[in-house]
């Protein structure tokens, strides 16, 4: 693999997608998403929270945890941890539009890392204090 940037940040929803339904994602999304030669983030929050909704049982993925991340976390997605900084960062987002933990440290991490993140949140979609690019995922239909 060559040295590529990394210019984006998967939230823990897009990344679900990306894995287990892309066929949920938009077609321009999921140009961005394959193509051989982009790199993304992945704030190590996420690890958590996809194993927090395995433990609850709101998600259910084809084989155990250790196996899922071993593919999820693909050669092309460049784990970003919980630093000082994102910590510093994710205490003081400006009028942040939810309480959720998670997607504070989220921002945060792009934010310090100076990435666009990539999220199907719609309540993060207009926040004005990140880079955001908010895509509404395709719903399957029962018909």
């Amino acid at each position: 693999m060559g040295c590529w940037t990394v210019r984006h940040l998967l939230d823990t929803g897009v990344w679900l997608r990306a894995v287990n339904e892309p066929q949920t994602i938009p077609k321009s999304a999921l140009r961005l998403l394959q193509a051989p030669r982009e790199m993304f983030g992945l704030a190590a929050i996420s690890l958590w929270e996809v194993g927090k909704k395995v433990q609850s049982g709101k998600l259910y993925l084809p084989k155990d945890l250790p196996g899922w991340f071993a593919e999820a976390v693909a050669a092309n997605i460049e784990l970003l941890g919980i630093t000082p900084d994102v910590v510093a960062n994710a205490m003081h987002l400006p009028a942040f539009p939810n309480r959720d933990p998670a997607d504070e440290l989220i921002v945060a991490t792009a934010r310090v890392h100076k990435l666009t993140l990539l999220t199907t949140d719609t309540k993060l979609k207009d926040y004005p204090h990140a880079h955001v690019h908010y895509f509404k995922p395709i719903l399957r239909t029962n018909t």
